[in-house]
């Protein structure tokens, strides 16, 4: 399937195979994981990758802000898929793409131009994607709904944990779940 994409041209990383979660979660880590790295970035969920998609990722990989900026397309598929919504808090268990565009600099000064590469990139990604997202990759910035739609229909179910063990939303730094009362 990957043939022609692999005769057309020397990749600068042909990493599409299978591969080990802990293999995976090791891909980014040069040089994203350098200290002092800047780093801004968006991210949702989508079931296919349609052209349309395909054709935005291509035009903004034509003009990336940075040489480290990225345009990463994760798989979930697998055990993550298996286990039912209601086991666990992250209830979008089922098959699909997590979307990521990624930026990432070396100097504090630049952060209002990779900011706004990425936010003009992901606006023309959102309109392709769903409303949701790993919760781990949703940004400070993003909106409240978005969090909602990332728990899917276990939210509520949140909720009524967030009441009883939370009332007052001390711990609030994250992708948020407000209390009701």
């Amino acid at each position: 399937m990957l043939e022609p994409a692999r005769k057309f041209g020397n990749p600068l990383a042909d990493l599409v195979q299978p591969m080990p979660h802990s293999v995976r979660n090791t891909l980014m880590d040069e040089p994203g994981a350098i200290h002092g790295i800047e780093r801004y970035w968006k991210s949702g969920f989508t079931d296919t990758i349609s052209d349309e998609l395909i054709d935005v990722a291509v035009d903004a990989a034509s003009n990336f802000s940075s040489p480290l900026t990225q345009i990463v397309f994760f798989q979930i598929h697998g055990a993550a898929t298996r286990l039912p919504s209601s086991e666990t808090a992250f209830g979008l268990r089922g098959q699909k793409w997590d979307v990521n565009v990624l930026s990432q600099w070396t100097e504090a000064g630049e952060s209002e131009h990779h900011t706004a590469w990425t936010r003009e990139t992901w606006g023309k990604f959102e309109p392709l994607i769903s409303g949701a997202a790993y919760i781990n990759h949703i940004a400070g910035d993003d909106k409240p709904e978005k969090v909602r739609a990332s728990y899917g229909e276990n939210y509520e179910k949140l909720v009524a944990l967030k009441d009883k063990y939370d009332p007052t939303n001390m711990f609030r730094l994250n992708a948020n779940i407000k209390p009701k009362g």
